[in-house]
């Protein structure tokens, strides 16, 4: 059977078709160009309260859980589980904050006084003299940036200032954080609205957010559950085990009865939120410092201490939680740990790993789109 040729459009319709194909188009790249510009828009209106929003994010997505089992025991009540939940949230992190805060005002105040102490009155002479009988001593001028080397005097004199500066430091960051509190009240107060108003309807814009994607469905499915899956996995490889291991080695110091534990237990847990830099930087000069002041006991134990207790917490334990659960390659994700930290502070910890996650997370979907395909038989 042959089929019957079509009839030829009409010379009218032809015009009519193609005008109107030009005008879909046209309102189609209008419409695109000021939803840009209304995107736009709103992303700098909402700049200066990015921060809050983000953290709430974080916290809605690590409590998320807890909510879960709130909201169960509530029997659905959401609106009192998402208000049940963010008092947990801030029990959970701003009454140790608060406590840690002010203990940590106490000894800054008086840290120099507290060290010194600790440290036997011939100390600094046998620093000196192990010095002097060092591979090191030819690299002192250096170490203290051409300044006159005159021994224990010397030493006492920088070990003095580089404490009294810490502890000014310390202290005027506080300061500025008091002069600040408007501005931090503020943003703490949004982060808390927020994250009630994301616990109360997360579910629901979740849901919008899938179908608002480009995507297929279980691939909008798997981004989603890749940012719930990497917060939750950097939280805990990066921040939690950074606070085991400040409260192990503040422990430690409590124990060998180390000047300023709690100030120490603080830089403990910044320096271990530091990739490449660690608790080590922390704990060993304090074992040192006890060493050298004869407590030998004390700075051999917080050594034993530190090596095989806090430091393998994190060289096992942060790569085990992230790497396992995120499978990221180690190098870009120290890269992405190293990188969020610079450009966003320790926000970026939790913003670098989960830009990474998403990028590879899209990289792997792309073939099995339209477009991916296309791509595919052209190579072939």
């Amino acid at each position: 059977m042959v089929d019957e040729p079509k009839p030829a459009p009409a010379a009218g319709e032809s015009t009519i078709s193609g005008v109107t194909l030009f005008r879909q188009r046209a309102l189609a790249l209008g419409f695109g160009a000021i939803s840009l510009f209304l995107f736009v828009l709103l992303v700098l209106i909402l700049r200066p309260v990015m921060r809050p929003v983000l953290w709430a994010t974080a916290l809605a997505i690590l409590f998320y859980p807890v909510h879960g089992r709130v909201l169960s025991l509530l029997r659905g009540r959401a609106g009192l589980a998402a208000g049940i939940t963010t008092l947990l949230t801030l029990a959970t992190f701003a009454i140790p904050a608060a406590l840690f805060a002010l203990n940590f005002i106490s000894e800054a105040e008086h840290l120099w006084p507290e060290l010194r102490e600790h440290l036997r009155p011939d100390t600094f002479q046998q620093i000196a003299a192990w010095i002097d009988r060092s591979p090191v001593r030819p690299y002192i001028p250096w170490l203290f940036q051409g300044e006159p080397y005159l021994g224990a005097e010397t030493i006492e004199a920088r070990l003095r200032d580089a404490v009294s500066s810490f502890s000014s430091l310390a202290l005027s960051q506080l300061g500025e954080f008091g002069k600040n509190v408007p501005d931090s009240a503020i943003g703490a107060a949004l982060t808390i609205l927020t994250l009630f108003f994301f616990l109360r309807y997360g579910p629901r814009w979740v849901e919008q957010v899938k179908g608002a994607l480009p995507l297929e469905p279980q691939h909008a499915e798997n981004l989603i559950r890749i940012i719930a899956g990497t917060v939750n996995a950097v939280f805990r490889g990066v921040i939690v085990t950074a606070a085991v291991q400040a409260l192990l080695a503040g422990l430690a110091f409590v124990v060998t009865q180390s000047p300023a534990p709690v100030v120490l237990a603080g830089i403990t847990l910044l320096a271990a939120l530091i990739p490449f830099v660690g608790p080590v930087a922390v704990w060993l000069p304090v074992a040192i410092l006890l060493i050298t002041s004869g407590r030998t006991l004390a700075g051999v134990g917080l050594l034993l201490w530190g090596t095989f207790v806090v430091s393998l917490v994190d060289n096992f334990l942060r790569p085990f939680l992230i790497g396992r659960e995120t499978k990221l390659p180690v190098l870009w994700l120290l890269l992405a740990l190293i990188g969020g930290l610079r450009t966003f502070g320790f926000l970026g910890l939790l913003l670098g790993p989960i830009v990474l996650s998403l990028f590879l997370a899209c990289y792997r979907i792309y073939p099995e789109t339209d477009s991916g395909r296309a791509r595919t038989r052209l190579r072939g």
